[in-house]
């Protein structure tokens, strides 16, 4: 009965197309420019993807169509105020005395979805910035807000609604005394394989300076992060991409594959900025040691990726990266009884029982049905040396009682 299960699995196999990587470490670097001056997208499987300037937008828009999602560019250091005395009937009357005391909004560092401007929310209906309503499933504005540019220049702005079965965003902005104002209608369904359609205060224009959201994995970016006590500061790091999450591992040795001896973090900065930290004495930066990430992409591959040095004067990060566990060659089970590091493999692979799976008879075949290793798993992580093994694609399979596991491994 294994001998006919094993022949299926095989033949299954033959008939899977995948798309490998080489699991071993490669070297690679981004490059910010001075001051940080660019944004750097960046694919584990890929490399960079597009470098695009900092400082071309003010304003961005979660493209999703039931999303009220707004940010603001504060690696560039606008700041963002919601105006105390009024709602929106005040907007041709606008006092800013006091203006300096009105707490500065910031952008959430769980979540892309929650701008500055979401700031106060409590949930739906409440989006921040505005209301849902229900007879109009729009999300209407009720307060106006204070931006502060760049170059110092004080703007008012309303977001109208977000015209939500539309996907369309109209607002308006103008100086505080009223003058030069500018009302826009944004229409998100251009942008939609994006995560957020821009717009620039200054120069008056939409802007589309995002990759397709389904090609990067992190973004390297300046933002403002959060010191314990929750104090706001600006800080250079990486900002995970939506649905790719990622964990990080402290004191570990430098072959360290176990991705999943912890959970993924699936919040916008997991990465972040404190991989790295400042020596007055050197006035450079030193990378922190003994520090390991795991990555997880758009297509379910786990990337390994240890940062080796960070160049202030260029903004230059640079790091080495390797894929330790390939979606092509992952769970043939739908149980998930047990997982398998790294993958692809070279010299060894660990098997490790998850979900309370007991273990049992561990076969390792080729894809002739050929059994090229036989051993047991327990309840702990069993480690299997490949040195006797070609490279090419296996099947484990694992009979623990009644119940029968199988994962495919790569050996590189």
């Amino acid at each position: 009965m294994k001998k006919l299960y094993l022949f299926c699995i095989s033949a299954l196999m033959l008939t899977l197309t995948t798309n490998l990587t080489n699991a071993q470490t490669e070297a690679d670097s981004i490059t910010m420019g001075a001051s940080y001056a660019n944004d750097v997208y960046y694919s584990f499987a890929d490399g960079e993807i597009l470098s695009v300037d900092r400082s071309n937008w003010d304003i961005g828009f979660y493209t999703l169509t039931w999303s009220a999602g707004v940010i603001v560019n504060d690696g560039k250091g606008i700041e963002l105020r919601v105006y105390p005395f009024a709602d929106t009937n005040g907007w041709n009357a606008i006092d800013t005395t006091g203006l300096s005391a009105y707490p500065i909004l910031y952008n959430s560092v769980e979540s892309w979805e929650e701008g500055a401007f979401n700031v106060g929310s409590t949930g739906h209906p409440d989006y921040g910035w505005g209301k849902y309503n229900t007879i109009t499933h729009s999300v209407v504005g009720d307060s106006i807000y204070i931006i502060k540019l760049a170059d110092g220049t004080l703007k008012k702005f309303w977001i109208i609604q977000k015209i939500s079965t539309e996907n369309i965003y109209q607002f308006r902005y103008a100086n505080l005394d009223g003058s030069n104002e500018m009302n826009v209608t944004l229409d998100c369904n251009d942008y939609t394989d994006k995560n957020f359609v821009y717009y620039s205060i200054e120069s008056d224009e939409v802007l589309d300076r995002e990759p397709n959201s389904d090609t990067w994995d992190v973004l390297f970016t300046k933002y403002m992060g959060v010191l314990d006590g929750g104090v706001r500061y600006p800080v250079t790091g990486v900002l995970n991409n939506v649905d790719v999450p990622a964990n990080r591992f402290d004191m570990v040795a430098p072959d360290f594959v176990d991705w999943t001896a912890a959970p993924m973090d699936s919040t916008k900065a997991p990465i972040g900025h404190d991989w790295k930290y400042f020596d007055m004495n050197q006035f450079t930066y030193v990378v922190e040691d003994s520090l390991v990430f795991f990555v997880r992409n758009f297509n379910k591959d786990v990337y390994k990726l240890v940062f080796s040095s960070f160049d202030y004067t260029v903004g230059k990060a640079v790091f080495d990266k390797s894929m330790v566990h390939a979606s092509s060659v992952s769970e043939v089970s739908q149980n998930h009884q047990f997982v398998v590091f790294p993958n692809p493999a070279t010299d060894f692979v660990n098997i490790k029982p998850v979900n309370g799976f007991e273990g049992g008879e561990v076969l390792i075949t080729d894809f002739s049905g050929r059994t090229v290793y036989k051993g047991s798993m327990g309840t702990e992580n069993t480690r299997i040396a490949l040195d006797r093994m070609k490279s090419g694609m296996y099947m484990i399979t694992i009979y623990s009682g009644s119940e029968t596991a199988v994962q495919k491994l790569l050996i590189n």
